[in-house]
């Protein structure tokens, strides 16, 4: 059986929320924890910001996954 793997294109904040926390009870809560992953994080918020991310942002560019997956891991 063939093994899928993570891709990486542009995530709502919710849908990629969702994917590192799938076991959250709501969706808020698991984007205020990865929200808190990121802010708590400087060398990952210094480099998002030279990719333009804004805190408020609704969706991640497929840079910013990238960014994010070096730092995180694949979800």
């Amino acid at each position: 059986m063939e093994e899928i793997s993570f891709r990486i294109r542009p995530y709502f904040k919710r849908e990629l929320a969702e994917l590192y926390f799938p076991d959250t009870v709501n969706t808020r809560s698991a984007v205020a924890n990865l929200r808190n992953l990121i802010s708590r994080n400087p060398e990952l918020m210094q480099e998002l910001s030279k990719v333009r991310y804004k805190p408020y942002s609704k969706i991640f560019t497929p840079k910013q996954v990238s960014i994010l997956v070096r730092y995180l891991g694949e979800p």
